[in-house]
């Protein structure tokens, strides 16, 4: 009987280890809140705790042709993907263009918006934002060559394309969308797209663009650098011009904190970045959410590796399902949240999909149990069983 309960001690140790070392999660602060932004706002930020930690972490990013950086100057802005001269009393925009795997090319010649009074530039992160009152233009440095500009009253605006770049469709969406009209413009090695909810006028020869803009226009490019998956960069434009991507998150994390980047793309659903550190980030979807909606997170593999089975995913504290093909999520409406990975080597891409009237807090976390067992809290766990174990060896011993 005293063999028994001492071999019942022994047994209960070890598997009180096992447990810990399968089960358990890494320690993680809650802490670290980013900045906060408005509804159809274009920007970044850090949560960062260690002065200066921030600016390797954008280099990191443009590195992996992630993130940028912009720098501006006297009317001439250069980031880690984009650059452009800016007219610093109207605002417009000439030799707009990306930097290639292949060198500078100029996609845009110029672009004008009629009326634009600039009375402020502001760099922030990746962005400038040019504002006029109720007009803000956003120049986003990111691999897409993000332009944004948002307006109160209508403002009529012109656009002529740069080299071969012309005007290859013209397409009308739902009149529901976002983004109702668009233009799939092109040279044959470059590609973009200029959307609006607004209807466009194109000249004969494909090569100026003007539109009324009442509310906002995009425009966006494919990214014209190495390290993107082409295929999915297809997909996911097309899946923005529909109108079902309601926002981009780009994450590069470390210790002790680090720094992040939004686009949005839906006037009603906001998503917020609340925490990003390595191994693990916290995102806040609110607002009306009626049809379903998708995110992006973009980040590399030192901030979070989502390629290992050991990524842990939830919405409102309740587990997400994996799917395993992307294109399930960008083509198809499952009836529950879930996510997939694109594991593109040292670059990463999470879709996470949102059914209809759901909202709430997205938390990613990449659990090493490693990390868990080795922190002092599993190194007290650990002590604490084999304790156990040899307390029950002894008292064993001792009867014999």
């Amino acid at each position: 009987m005293r063999n028994a309960k001492a071999l019942c001690l022994i047994v209960g140790g070890m598997l009180l280890l096992s447990a810990f070392a399968l089960l358990a999660a890494p320690a993680v602060a809650d802490g670290g809140n980013g900045r906060g932004h408005g509804p159809w706002s274009d920007g970044g930020g850090e949560t960062t705790i260690v002065p200066g930690q921030d600016d390797g972490m954008y280099e990191k990013g443009a590195k992996t042709s992630l993130m940028g950086k912009m720098n501006y100057s006297y009317g001439y802005g250069r980031g880690s993907f984009v650059f452009y001269t800016l007219d610093e009393a109207n605002g417009t925009l000439t030799d707009y263009g990306l930097l290639t795997s292949g060198g500078e090319k100029v996609l845009i010649a110029n672009i004008t918006v009629e009326g634009f009074d600039l009375q402020e530039i502001e760099v922030h992160g990746s962005i400038v934002r040019l504002s006029d009152g109720g007009l803000i233009a956003v120049i986003h440095d990111n691999p897409t060559g993000m332009y944004h500009l948002f307006v109160d009253e209508a403002a009529n605006v012109s656009i002529v394309l740069a080299g071969n770049m012309t005007v290859v469709e013209n397409r009308v969406q739902n009149e529901t969308s976002d983004l109702t009209y668009q233009l799939v413009i092109a040279d044959g090695a470059s590609r973009g797209v200029i959307a609006s909810d607004d209807p466009f006028l194109v000249s004969e020869n494909g090569t100026v663009v003007t539109c009324t803009v009442t509310e906002h226009l995009m425009i966006r490019f494919l990214p014209q650098v190495a390290h993107r998956h082409q295929w999915i960069e297809l997909a996911l434009m097309q899946a923005v011009r529909e109108g079902r991507v309601a926002a981009e998150v780009t994450l590069v994390g470390g210790e002790e904190g680090g720094v992040y980047d939004t686009v949005s793309y839906c006037q009603e659903l906001q998503v917020q970045v609340q925490e990003v550190a390595k191994n693990r980030f916290r995102l806040n979807a609110h607002g009306e959410n009626a049809q379903g909606a998708l995110v992006l997170v973009h980040t590399e593999t030192g901030t979070m590796d989502m390629s290992q089975d050991r990524l842990r995913v939830r919405l409102n504290a309740q587990e997400m399902r994996c799917v395993e093909d992307p294109l399930e999520l960008l083509y198809g409406q499952p009836e529950d949240a879930c996510y997939a990975v694109v594991d593109d080597g040292e670059v990463q891409q999470m879709l996470v999909y949102l059914p209809a009237s759901t909202v709430g807090a997205l938390t990613v976390e990449s659990v090493d149990p490693m990390d868990a067992l080795l922190s002092p809290g599993g190194v007290a766990i650990i002590i604490g069983a084999i304790a156990l174990v040899v307390l029950a060896g002894v008292v064993a011993f001792r009867k014999r």
